[in-house]
């Protein structure tokens, strides 16, 4: 499994905004908190997302 951010869609920018919309909607976070890594394994690309999600406080209201 290599990871590499060479060679990634060109459409990666805007899907990771887009995906921030969406998120937003449900919980507020910053645009840096969105993780997205294209990974090759075999023959087949991976879309990895990962999202940070702000410390939920006890009586905190989203």
């Amino acid at each position: 499994q290599e990871r590499s951010s060479r060679n990634t869609p060109d459409y990666l920018p805007m899907l990771r905004t887009e995906l921030l919309a969406v998120i937003r909607k449900y919980v507020h976070v910053d645009l840096d908190a969105i993780n997205i890594q294209v990974e090759r394994d075999g023959e087949h690309e991976v879309l990895e997302l990962s999202v940070a999600l702000p410390e939920h406080k006890p009586g905190a209201t989203t």
